[in-house]
């Protein structure tokens, strides 16, 4: 059973956020495949102190990166606890010698700090291009983005009904009382794959955590696809076959 803490701040809605349908051009693309899975070349992600902090938002760049290294031929090392403390006080405000300031992240805050600083990831630089979000409304844009970025950056508002369980999924209660969306709390947890049939496998507290479609479409409140240069490999497509040269050119063009 996988416990750990929360700390994803409430969703802040910027018109600024470029949104993947714009420039994702489905009738052009191939049809994901019925399985994506970018989380067997990990051989472990690690906690990175979110059982001690809330700081999900932090942990969930770093097994992003991770996934991008390791299945892009590179060795996915772990972060340090140091690196995830700095990078939890650049972007939270984090101060070790304060525990009043273990406040959680804005995601979106996190993504701009992403792209145009970056982070250290086991003593490596990992700096994003972009980002976009994904209308988790359409299956099918979920379904491509996922499997072209590897991964999605989500963020949940957690029902009590998830505490302590070995899986999420929507309780028999549906939305109300422990189900009710966000009454546990806000979390961030990146969707590292999808079968048609099981559902997703999300990466939180270090582990694999499966995740139900409906759990997904009913407390998920913000996704992400991020475009990262180490998710290009050295002919300048992705492990999926998609050319990040022809989606930067069109992200430009907007």
């Amino acid at each position: 059973m996988i416990t750990g803490k929360l700390g994803k701040q409430p969703k802040r809605p910027d018109r600024r956020t470029l949104q993947l349908s714009r420039y994702l051009r489905m009738p052009e693309l191939p049809a994901a495949p019925p399985a994506v899975d970018w989380t067997r070349a990990v051989p472990h992600y690690g906690m990175l102190l979110n059982d001690q902090l809330g700081d999900c938002v932090i942990a969930g760049m770093m097994h992003l990166a991770m996934g991008w290294q390791a299945n892009t031929g590179q060795s996915p090392a772990a972060p340090s606890d140091d690196e995830v403390v700095a990078a939890y006080s650049a972007i939270g405000g984090y101060d070790p010698s304060d525990p009043s300031t273990d406040q959680g992240c804005n995601i979106l805050d996190a993504l701009n700090y992403w792209r145009n600083t970056g982070i250290t990831v086991a003593g490596q630089t990992s700096k994003i291009v972009a980002f976009a979000e994904v209308n988790l409304k359409d299956d099918a844009e979920v379904k491509a983005a996922l499997w072209l970025f590897g991964g999605l950056f989500t963020g949940f508002q957690m029902p009590a009904s998830a505490q302590n369980a070995a899986s999420w999924t929507v309780p028999s209660c549906g939305l109300h009382g422990k189900g009710k969306p966000g009454s546990w709390g806000g979390h961030c947890a990146p969707l590292g794959a999808e079968d048609n049939s099981g559902g997703f496998q999300a990466i939180t507290w270090g582990e694999l955590m499966p995740t139900a479609h409906n759990f997904v479409a009913d407390y998920c409140d913000e996704a992400y696809a991020i475009l990262s240069t180490a998710w290009i490999e050295q002919q300048g497509q992705s492990p999926s076959g998609f050319d990040f040269a022809a989606l930067q050119a069109d992200l430009a063009a907007l």
